[in-house]
């Protein structure tokens, strides 16, 4: 999740050396992230916890449900993760190679530490603040906020919220940066023994579907579907944290072969033939819930969720290889704030969920509130302080 590098052109205006496509396809990966925890308090399955309102699958959990909601989520939860890894590891050996991995290293922990650790000291007991709140209205109480954040502290937190990409995308940086230091000829055995595979669609799905089968398999079997590990603010699904390992390796496999020289091209058969896999992923994904509910399926529910992801990650991104042929300003604005969209957006969305936890609306009305509420307000809230020169450089 690089932000954007300009160049000044001859007339004195800056212009992007960044791909167009994969800039669009992050950002349009963030607003799927914004969507889901839009739409989680309206799920069937949203649950509050008396006990301890931290531990809960949505800090806000509206009375009004729509059973479509859940379809989106589970379907959104297959891969846009995976989406976000895959992408991230695209431009990270070369961006070692041209940097030298000390100045690598610093400036990761610049992007990526010090917005988790902000982002969990401040943003993320502010998003879990209406969850006190909502249990308080309905078995009563009166917590204030900083007797809640103190607690939050004494206790370790216990959860980063969605920050908890951030800690591990930064620790698969780290390993790529001990990969480069111990086999730097690592990106030449990658080029001769893959060069097949990154020009052939099939060979590559098939290559990207096992692996991840392999890495996602045994944590699903040993750990189950919704196992979450904690340690303090370091949070991670169990079950999935090696398949996510994997989509970021892949993705960088294939920034060491040169996205341009590959199928990932604008130009390529794979760009043309993307709305294929978009057929192929939904069908796959109604295989994985029929399995999700079935309890002796877990074998084929833990093969189909894999195959779901492959098939929509590669269908997106050919999509938008293919219908990206020029930058749009506003788009442009966007994706240079989708990065900080992302860090702050939970705490915009749980607060506009409990403000609206007593309209009367639909389900389907209130999440589409608090999608265009939340993109509204924390777009125009990063790009204020993004004017600020040392926010810019992190964000």
């Amino acid at each position: 999740m690089e932000q954007n590098k300009n160049i000044k052109r001859s007339d004195g205006s800056k212009a992007t050396t960044r791909i167009a496509s994969f800039d669009y396809i992050r950002t349009t990966a963030i607003l799927l992230v914004l969507l889901h925890h839009a739409v989680l308090a309206y799920t069937t399955f949203a649950y509050l916890n008396p006990a301890n309102p931290i531990d809960t699958f949505s800090p806000v959990v509206d009375s009004q449900m729509w059973s479509g909601f859940d379809l989106i989520a589970l379907f959104n939860d297959t891969y846009f993760m995976a989406l976000l890894f895959f992408i991230s590891g695209f431009f990270v050996w070369r961006s070692i190679s041209g940097k030298g991995t000390r100045i690598f290293l610093r400036d990761r922990f610049i992007r990526l530490g010090i917005p988790f650790v902000i982002g969990v000291l401040f943003l993320i007991p502010l998003a879990y603040f209406p969850a006190q709140l909502e249990v308080e209205l309905i078995f009563g109480g009166n917590t204030n906020y900083i007797d809640f954040w103190s607690d939050m502290i004494r206790t370790g937190f216990r959860t980063s919220g969605p920050l908890w990409f951030l800690w591990l995308l930064l620790a698969f940086n780290v390993l790529i940066v001990v990969l480069y230091r111990l086999a730097h000829h690592l990106g030449g055995i990658i080029i001769k023994r893959t060069l097949s595979i990154f020009n052939r669609p099939l060979a590559f799905f098939g290559v990207l579907f096992g692996i991840s089968t392999v890495a996602y398999m045994p944590m699903l079997l040993v750990f189950g579907i919704d196992h979450w590990t904690t340690i303090g603010p370091i949070t991670f699904q169990t079950s999935r944290i090696l398949l996510y390992l994997a989509y970021f390796l892949v993705g960088t496999a294939v920034g060491v072969y040169g996205l341009e020289r590959t199928m990932f091209n604008s130009n390529s058969k794979f760009a043309r033939r993307g709305w294929i896999w978009m057929v192929v992923s939904p069908v796959s994904f109604i295989v994985m819930l029929i399995f999700l509910v079935n309890p002796t399926g877990l074998i084929v529910y833990g093969m189909a969720l894999p195959f779901t992801c492959a098939a929509a990650v590669l269908g997106l991104i050919a999509i938008f290889l293919r219908f990206t042929k020029q930058r749009v300003d506003i788009i442009d604005n966007l994706s240079n704030n989708a990065f900080g969209i992302y860090i702050i957006h939970y705490s915009i969305v749980t607060w506009l969920q409990y403000w609206l936890l007593d309209a009367n609306l639909h389900a389907i009305h209130k999440a589409s509130i608090v999608f265009a509420g939340t993109l509204i307000l924390s777009w125009g809230l990063i790009a204020a302080i993004r004017r600020i020169s040392v926010v810019a450089r992190v964000i």
